[in-house]
């Protein structure tokens, strides 16, 4: 089952997240720690973009991958994500790992967790440990994910919703994986340089911007 939601938002006031934890090329590769993944301030959360759920059956788990996109106060580009355990699979009946993600080449990723979340089809978090998780990224950045530890997702449990919060200004599909002893693989959503379209328009805007400065500095004669 395959949904998506596209809505269509408005800009909203700047603003900074309390906490930033940076998630680095190698980053749980080839002995390299997790990266930390921090609390989410929801007061950053912004306008909601797009937003999917994927759900399917592995050889040793089935489960649904929700993801979602926000714009968030600062302008730039959140993906939202989060792992449901619905039962077992089609040969055995395996604790839920972990999650990747791509592609993130290129761009910059914080991490944080929101584990009361509960809109846009995501749940709140019903694993006891989920805070304990770590994030990870492929040496070449483009692969970025959640390792969930020693706090593996059985029964029908949920995960908390980790924030990869991004520079990137638009987004594309992308690819998830679900894994334990097998994986489940669908469409997300990933970051993106905006199209030589998108680029003329914000040009465009930025050219009629300027004629209007230059216009509004010209004498006026203001009536008492």
């Amino acid at each position: 089952m395959k949904k998506f939601a596209f809505l269509v938002t408005a800009a909203v006031l700047a603003a900074t997240p309390a906490f930033a934890a940076p998630v680095n090329n190698g980053d749980g590769i080839g002995g390299n720690p997790r990266a930390a993944i921090d609390p989410f301030n929801v007061a950053t959360r912004g306008t909601l973009l797009a937003q999917s759920s994927t759900s399917g059956t592995a050889l040793t788990f089935a489960g649904t991958f929700n993801s979602a996109v926000y714009k968030n106060t600062d302008g730039t580009l959140d993906f939202y994500y989060q792992v449901v355990r619905t039962g077992a699979g089609t040969e055995a009946s395996n604790e839920i790992q972990s999650f990747t993600v791509q592609a993130f080449g290129g761009f910059t990723i914080d991490a944080f967790r929101d584990g009361l979340f509960n809109a846009a089809g995501f749940l709140t978090a019903n694993n006891p440990g989920t805070f304990t998780s770590g994030a990870t990224r492929s040496f070449s950045g483009n692969v970025a994910g959640v390792d969930f530890g020693s706090n593996n997702l059985a029964g029908t449990e949920n995960s908390t919703t980790y924030i990869f919060r991004t520079n990137a200004t638009a987004f594309t599909r992308g690819t998830f994986g679900v894994i334990d002893g097998s994986t489940l693989q669908g469409a997300t959503f990933a970051p993106t340089v905006p199209e030589p379209a998108t680029w003329a328009m914000m040009l465009g805007g930025f050219g009629l911007l300027g004629a209007a400065a230059r216009r509004s500095s010209r004498a006026k004669t203001v009536l008492a």
